[in-house]
């Protein structure tokens, strides 16, 4: 070191050098953060703008009392006493806002889109390559473009989940319920109450409580008939409760026993000690045991405030999609809905993933094809040929 005691030789020159590529390289990444942080900045006032007239958009329909959007963005007929021609109006009112929804919902993705765009394109600029979709390098997450969180209305799949969602939640709101009671005219005697809960959509849940047995060994029988908006019969639920004192091993048992329009049967079989079994037949005989639990099954909860009711047929099928998840897969059961029902492809896997639920398959078939789909899945899903 000379007496100006600044650095010289060899050492000296690989430090400078590696420090100046550590600041060209620091540079260049400041300046790679720096395009990209502008794209998105240029794109947040696009998006902002475009959201906000959706949420306003949204809440105007909320505020209107007899309308609201749920979280997949379509618009929805709230439930209410209300005459069939109202709910017909109301039904027609809802595709118009629904209209009006997916031009403010096409601008935000639009927006996104454009965002999306000019992110990549800043990058690009600074050496970013935009992987092969087809490549190897698409198996790693977060690589593939994401797919839709909601019913897309520019494609002709995203309309038919849009109908389905509001067909499906139609079909479980209620609008009236009349309850009548027969009599004997003989004696005077009460025979059975019958309780009709009329659906939004044209479809209703007739149960009928007799109010006596009809064997000494049992209790009185429930009836629970559920009619499509066609007038079809989508199933047949009976009800009954054995004594404590019954023979051949039924003491205490609670069977109930549902039929779909194709003529499956579904039989769940409830001990005295809470255990529970059941079974599904089709029609040309094949039978399989199902293990299942409806015990505190959120869909059996009777009708709350929120003026829903999906009746015993829907919801035994639903504890059954359920059951055949967890014991197959999501996607697999979404292909045999498709197939043994003539649905879209993909149309039950974007409504199932909704805030419906696993409530969305059962019905939303029903809704849309009717009882001898729903009876088509539950019988092809557990006793395949």
């Amino acid at each position: 070191m000379p007496e100006t005691k600044a650095w010289s030789g060899d050492a000296h020159n690989a430090a400078t050098a590696m420090f100046d590529r550590a600041k060209k390289q620091t540079d260049d990444f400041s300046k790679y953060t720096t395009a990209v942080g502008d794209a998105l900045s240029g794109a947040a006032g696009p998006i902002g703008s475009a959201r906000t007239a959706l949420l306003n958009k949204a809440d105007e329909i909320d505020n209107s009392g007899q309308l609201h959007v749920s979280d997949q963005w379509v618009v929805l007929v709230k439930g209410g006493q209300m005459t069939v021609e109202q709910a017909a109006a109301l039904e027609k009112r809802a595709q118009t806002e629904q209209a009006n929804v997916n031009l403010l919902l096409v601008k935000v993705g639009a927006a996104d889109e454009e965002a999306a765009g000019k992110v990549t394109s800043a990058a690009q600029q600074h050496g970013f390559e935009v992987p092969n979709p087809g490549g190897l390098g698409s198996l790693v997450p977060g690589i593939q473009k994401p797919g839709d969180e909601v019913p897309n209305p520019l494609s002709t799949l995203g309309m038919l989940q849009q109908g389905m969602l509001r067909d499906t939640d139609m079909s479980q709101t209620v609008r009236e319920t009349k309850v009548e009671t027969q009599y004997n005219p003989a004696t005077g005697e009460a025979v059975a109450t019958t309780t009709t809960r009329y659906m939004m959509d044209g479809s209703k849940h007739i149960e009928t409580v007799d109010a006596k047995p009809n064997f000494s060994d049992r209790g009185p029988l429930t009836t629970n008939v559920h009619i499509d908006k066609n007038g079809n019969e989508v199933s047949r639920t009976t009800t009954v409760t054995f004594a404590d004192w019954a023979q051949y091993g039924m003491a205490g048992k609670t069977i109930s026993t549902t039929q779909y329009a194709n003529g499956t049967i579904a039989e769940v079989t409830k001990w005295p000690d809470g255990k529970e079994t059941a079974y599904v037949r089709t029609p040309d005989g094949r039978q399989a045991d199902v293990p299942v639990n409806l015990i505190d099954h959120p869909i059996l909860s009777p009708l709350g405030a929120t003026g829903k009711y999906f009746g015993p047929g829907v919801s035994i099928a639903t504890s059954l999609w359920d059951i055949a998840v967890a014991e197959t897969s999501f996607q697999k059961c979404v292909a045999t809905a498709e197939g043994v029902t003539s649905v879209t492809a993909g149309t039950l896997a974007g409504i199932a993933a909704s805030e419906t639920g696993p409530l969305a398959i059962p019905i939303g078939l029903t809704a849309a094809l009717g009882g001898e789909a729903l009876g088509n899945w539950i019988g092809n899903t557990f006793c395949p040929r």
